[in-house]
């Protein structure tokens, strides 16, 4: 659809309103309370179309109590009808809304002198006006001289409205849009209605609530009453989804599973009057109260700044935020790290440098060496807006790196001197151990299967490698898994009614779990070792003793869980296990969960 989403701003009484009906005879005023004061008090949205091109309207209210309302609304603009009364001129939240406009670094500002029927020479006192405008730094896209009581200007304000060209909307970002009403209609269930700044949405497709993690059903889209099976940003968009409209509260954010995570921090840069202190951080239509912790001083009115949340936001790199204290504007900005980055504050400074010039080469190069166990790709589109495929295209250009494709890790090389060594404490541990890339990688928390496979084959000066797995150089392949094989049976049979679990068995040995459960399934083949459960084997002798021990015991009383547990000091999952086996006993009997020797039952 060939749309774009214009809103209005300025001071309260300017005649924002008034405009937006004289375009197209909407009436936004709709509470009573509005009608009463004659004030705009929440975002009203309307449209215009003509042939394939269609405007939607924002109109957000004036009065400097309502600023928040104004900020959540200004976010999805991508032009402005900025209205001045041309016989009052440029008041208080005259300038507020266009700092805020300036912050969230809307452009394309129109600027319309209203009530021009009530100015004898409205031109000469316009050009007094503009001169005022033009101090804030600001140069309009268009001058419109109008009133809505006239009809003067409105028409060609119009036409110029149409002639506007759409924002060219980024095709690679991923589906990311607040929620800024949300109700229930009969026969259709819970709508929400919100401004799609970036990314696409279908009907059918999936999606999630960040906030509350609720995974959700697009049934049905529209924009401003016509169904559409797809919508792209930038658009006013409605959807209808499947669940309770309690669920989900303005300034919620929906997107795609499996890009966002959230945090109770991050990092921006700020323009503003600011010091350490709290304040309310507005992002789309949500907003938080913060503290905010100066990082560094750029210049006079620029901080790179730190800010904690009281909940977890999903927020993402270049998005913008405004800050409010006392219900006032002090400045706004862009995030630079969205996530948490456990970084001195020197590295914090350097990094934030890199992230606002976008040198995404150089952050690489900077997170490279300054992570020692790697850094992770799986965030990039958060972390950089750099989908996958452009984040390892960057990572695959940097010096001395292992970058890991299919777990999205990138490594300085460095890293394997520490792996090497990991192994050579393993093989001095038992130098009959039998090793593999997985096995590496689940005793070693940082590091991928990928990496310990190329460290592995990289040390075939002090390894062999056969049937999977790798071994100390020189040793036969054949009485290196009977070596394996006695060692795991003595153990079992020295640690007797408390064996460990078999992985935690193979991990003592140095056995990747492919040997280690061959070995066991062959112990237990020759009758060697019994398996009770999926993770729970016992040498043989010590079974049959144990369930001798039963036996007499169970010649005076019963058993049970409890009993068990007290009297062999066994974990609940031993007791459950050797009391199951005791089950296939002929002699004894279970009733409810004890158990008894029939021969008492009988007496």
């Amino acid at each position: 659809m060939n749309s774009l989403i214009i809103g209005t701003a300025g001071h309260i009484d300017h005649g924002k309103t008034s405009l937006i009906r004289a375009i197209n005879g909407f009436e936004g005023d709709t509470l009573e309370e509005e009608k009463e004061r004659k004030i705009t008090i929440n975002l009203s949205f309307s449209n215009l179309s003509k042939e394939d091109k269609n405007i939607s309207f924002i109109d957000v209210p004036g009065h400097k109590d309502l600023v928040k309302t104004m900020i959540s609304g200004a976010f999805a603009f991508s032009a402005c009808l900025f209205v001045v009364d041309i016989n009052e001129g440029f008041k208080e939240q005259s300038i507020e809304h266009l700092r805020i406009l300036k912050l969230l670094e809307i452009e394309k500002i129109i600027l319309v002198f209203s009530k021009c029927d009530l100015c004898k020479d409205f031109l000469q006192r316009a050009a007094f006006l503009l001169k005022e405008f033009e101090n804030l730094e600001l140069k309009p896209l268009k001058i419109f001289y109008t009133s809505s009581l006239t009809n003067l200007g409105i028409e060609e304000l119009k036409q110029y409205l149409f002639s506007l060209k759409p924002k060219n909307a980024d095709e690679n970002l991923v589906f990311h849009y607040y929620i800024d009403r949300i109700f229930s209609l009969k026969g259709i269930g819970t709508v929400v209605t919100g401004s799609l700044n970036e990314g696409k949405i279908s009907v059918g497709e999936k999606i999630i609530c960040l906030d509350n993690q609720k995974e959700l059903l697009v049934k049905n889209i529209q924009n401003h009453e016509k169904n559409y099976e797809s919508m792209s940003a930038f658009n006013r968009v409605a959807l209808s989804l499947n669940c309770n409209y309690k669920e989900l509260k303005k300034g919620f954010l929906l997107s795609k599973k499996g890009f966002f995570k959230g945090f109770f921090e991050c990092d921006g840069v700020v323009n503003g009057d600011l010091k350490n202190e709290k304040m309310i951080f507005c992002v789309g239509t949500r907003q938080i109260e913060c503290r905010s912790f100066i990082l560094k001083k750029l210049a006079k009115d620029k901080f790179f700044v730190h800010f904690k949340f009281e909940k977890k936001l999903f927020l993402s790199f270049d998005e913008k935020f405004i800050l409010l204290q006392n219900n006032r504007l002090i400045g706004g900005g862009r995030i630079l790290n969205p996530v948490n980055e456990p970084l001195k504050k020197e590295q914090k400074n350097k990094l934030l440098h890199l992230l606002e010039k976008k040198n995404f080469q150089e952050v690489f190069e900077f997170l490279k060496n300054t992570h020692k166990y790697g850094f992770g790709l799986l965030s990039s589109y958060q972390r950089f807006k750099l989908n996958h495929k452009e984040a390892l295209a960057l990572a695959k250009d940097l010096r001395e790196v292992f970058v890991d494709e299919k777990e999205l890790n990138v490594y300085h090389l460095w890293v394997l001197d520490e792996l090497k060594n990991f192994v050579f404490f393993v093989l001095e541990k038992n130098p009959y151990a039998m090793l593999s890339a997985h096995f590496l990688a689940l005793r070693i928390a940082w590091a991928s299967e990928s990496l310990c496979e190329l460290l592995l084959k990289q040390m075939s000066d002090f390894l062999d490698f056969e049937r999977g797995v790798y071994f100390k150089k020189g040793m036969n392949f054949e009485k290196l898994k009977e070596k394996n094989n006695n060692a795991l049976y003595q153990i079992l049979k020295k640690q007797g009614i408390k064996p460990d679990s078999p992985y935690n068995l193979y991990d003592n040995l140095g056995l990747d779990r492919k040997s280690g459960d061959e070995i066991l399934k062959k112990l237990t083949k020759n009758g060697l070792v019994i398996r009770l459960t999926h993770n729970l084997f016992i040498e043989k002798n010590a079974l049959e003793n144990l369930m001798q021990e039963f036996l007499t015991l169970l010649n005076t009383q019963s058993l049970d869980v409890q009993i068990i547990k007290k009297n062999f000091k066994l974990s609940r999952k031993y007791a459950i296990a050797y009391l199951e086996y005791l089950d296939k006993q002929e002699a004894v009997i279970k009733k409810e969960e004890k158990r008894f020797l029939k021969t008492n039952c009988l007496d």
